[in-house]
């Protein structure tokens, strides 16, 4: 059986201040290196975003959605599937993965500015978002809380991050053993070529949309890649 591999933790230029890939380098790289297609999670309105903070709203959230589509353009002809994401700043340092969300759905609440992780339950679950902690034990100076948020605010934990360390994935691994609620994801938290093709996700078939991508991290059709 076909087996198909997916990114879903990468940053791109412009959106991610800390990007140093082009939404073509990232294809070129993803196809190079036999995987199907990502999910573009860029830095959002709370985190390291390169976008002027005080642009009205609707405009921010359009420069995202234009840095999507021309991930999504560039990779048509090369037969990869780009998924739309947000890597979004709750306070405390912390993140959490937003898959299954929209532009449209960012543009419509503008309450999303808050660093505040009831807001995005509050706002996106309902809507059919999954909410996967980023990296929840990396220890970084910037991180003032550490560790998994509380289970009615989150559906998962990226339990492993290939920017982690051994010892920060293992707690990770640790925490997801012992509350089987939890879904579990991989990513490789890239920001260059050089890890696009590390870590994520592995199904059988493919994630062509937002909804797609949902249901097979709901109902647990993958296998970790941790690479």
């Amino acid at each position: 059986m076909k087996k198909f591999k997916y990114q879903l933790h990468c940053h791109t230029t412009p959106c991610s201040a800390c990007g140093k890939m082009s939404p073509r380098q990232l294809v070129t790289a993803l196809a190079e290196g036999g995987f199907a297609g990502a999910c573009i999670t860029n830095h959002f309105f709370n985190g390291n975003s390169g976008i002027d903070r005080q642009l009205p709203w609707v405009d921010f959230v359009n420069a995202y959605e234009k840095n999507w589509l021309e991930c999504k353009e560039l990779a048509e002809p090369l037969g990869l599937d780009m998924l739309f994401g947000i890597e979004a700043g709750v306070g405390g340092g912390q993140e959490v993965l937003c898959y299954g969300v929209s532009p449209q759905m960012l543009r419509e609440h503008p309450q999303l500015k808050e660093k505040n992780p009831e807001v995005y339950r509050e706002i996106l679950s309902p809507l059919g978002v999954l909410l996967i902690q980023a990296h929840p034990f990396r220890n970084r100076p910037y991180i003032s809380r550490i560790g998994v948020l509380p289970d009615e605010l989150i559906d998962g934990i990226e339990v492993f991050n290939y920017a982690n360390s051994k010892e920060e994935n293992k707690l990770a691994e640790t925490a997801a053993g012992k509350n089987k609620k939890l879904i579990c994801t991989s990513g490789a938290d890239s920001h260059s070529v050089n890890n696009c093709c590390n870590a994520g996700i592995e199904t059988s078939i493919r994630l062509s949309t937002n909804e797609i991508l949902v249901n097979v991290l709901k109902n647990g059709n993958y296998t970790l890649l941790k690479h």
